[in-house]
């Protein structure tokens, strides 16, 4: 099935988005307002080839439908993708314990619809009111899935930080207490500096947690949950709470490089490592301080 223009039509949009709006919102945006938000402004400049190109798009019917199915798949599809960005992207919240199972969620999303017949009667109904061939417009939906499950598994799987994920799930009470026994195998997670080279009193520790009947805790409340116990668990609660706040997304590390900067200024440059360490936990948890 070939539309010539609706390429052109989709990178047009694409570029737009970029702009400032992000393509997942600018897709909103255009079925949204669409053909008289893109015709106004057409009017208002002839000359604009950006807008003539998609008014031009929008004018033919079949292009417009094949425009149409195209955004409500993207509105339906990519929530998932933008909800787990948005989720790496967080600040002043204790979520690295909680990438691995994101990950893994992520992957059987991903893998699920690289290989499906079905996307929903929300889909098949749109596409059949606009009198197009469902089938075919599958076989392109599940190309955009296998495109995706391409760069996914070209890049996470074999993260050199994956390992780590996976163990700093241990410091989520949860995961120890509603899994397996091998789970509270705290040798397994030696990637953990900490647990590489244990003392008798960590593992000790590690002990008492295991056998805790820990209360159902939001990852709101993580840091929370640590710092309650740093009394009854020291060694332990003092390891966690440096894990649960390891930054996860490029973007954190950049701000936190960007802070460090201003920390160590020309007035500020004699700051041990326990202070640099002091007045980063204030600056990403200043709400709470």
């Amino acid at each position: 099935m070939e539309f010539p223009h609706h390429a052109k039509f989709l990178y047009i949009t694409k570029r737009v988005g970029t702009l400032g709006f992000g393509w997942f919102h600018m897709q909103r945006i255009i079925l949204s307002i669409g053909l008289l938000f893109f015709k106004e402004e057409f009017n208002n400049d002839k000359k604009h080839n950006t807008l003539a190109a998609i008014n031009s798009c929008l004018e033919n019917e079949k292009e417009l439908g094949v425009i149409t199915i195209y955004l409500n798949f993207i509105s339906s599809y990519a929530k998932e993708f933008v909800q787990d960005l948005d989720f790496f992207q967080q600040l002043k919240k204790p979520v690295f314990p909680f990438v691995e199972l994101r990950l893994q969620q992520l992957t059987a999303y991903i893998e699920t619809y690289r290989n499906s017949n079905d996307f929903g009667l929300f889909l098949e109904n749109l596409i059949n009111s606009l009198r197009f061939n469902t089938h075919e417009f599958y076989s392109i939906f599940r190309a955009a899935f296998e495109a995706a499950y391409v760069k996914f598994t070209a890049h996470i799987p074999n993260h050199p930080a994956r390992p780590l994920f996976y163990a700093c799930q241990v410091f989520d009470p949860k995961f120890i207490h509603f899994g397996d026994a091998l789970r509270k195998n705290i040798r397994q997670y030696s990637i953990i500096k900490e647990f590489d080279n244990l003392s008798d009193e960590l593992l000790r520790e590690w002990g008492i947690y295991c056998g805790l009947d820990n209360e159902f805790l939001s990852e709101m409340e993580l840091d929370r949950y640590w710092e309650d116990k740093a009394t009854q668990l020291p060694i332990l609660s003092n390891i966690a709470i440096d894990y649960i706040w390891l930054p996860i997304s490029s973007c954190t590390v950049e701000r936190s490089f960007s802070m460090y900067n201003f920390l160590l200024d020309s007035d500020r440059q004699n700051l041990s490592q326990d202070s640099l360490k002091r007045l980063s936990m204030m600056y990403f948890n200043g709400a709470k301080i």
